[in-house]
């Protein structure tokens, strides 16, 4: 179960999932460094605990571009790719956050209390 509930959009299972104590996802992401001050102080705006399985993990390296530079997308594609390999078959906290004109997608592994992978997006 999270520790900050109030601000998050939790799937209707999520809380089954963590049986384990409490993650304050907010301090996980404060922890990141290299995501922006606005971005770790601001609402989460939906959190789920997901299973990162093929057909997801297929589906999350394949997703084209929807606006802009095609080799921009090729790299964060590749990036994505690189980085959550490791967690196929392994459960993974999804959290986003909008801001006005950006969206951020944040993966934390619950395990190792730290985010694993982030990345924006304008909207």
């Amino acid at each position: 179960m999270l520790k900050d509930q109030r601000s998050a959009t939790l799937s209707e299972d999520f809380s089954e999932c963590l049986e384990s104590e409490p993650l304050d996802i907010r301090a996980i992401i404060q922890k990141c460094v290299e995501l922006p001050a606005d971005v770790t102080n601001a609402e989460l705006t939906y959190v789920v605990e997901r299973i990162l399985d093929q057909r997801l993990f297929s589906f999350l390296i394949s997703k084209s571009a929807s606006q802009g530079d095609e080799a921009d997308w090729v790299v964060r594609r590749r990036r994505r790719k690189e980085a959550l390999s490791p967690y196929l078959d392994k459960v993974l906290i999804c959290i986003f956050v909008h801001l006005p004109g950006i969206h951020y997608t944040i993966e934390v592994d619950p395990e190792l209390e730290r985010v694993v992978h982030w990345e924006w997006q304008t909207t």
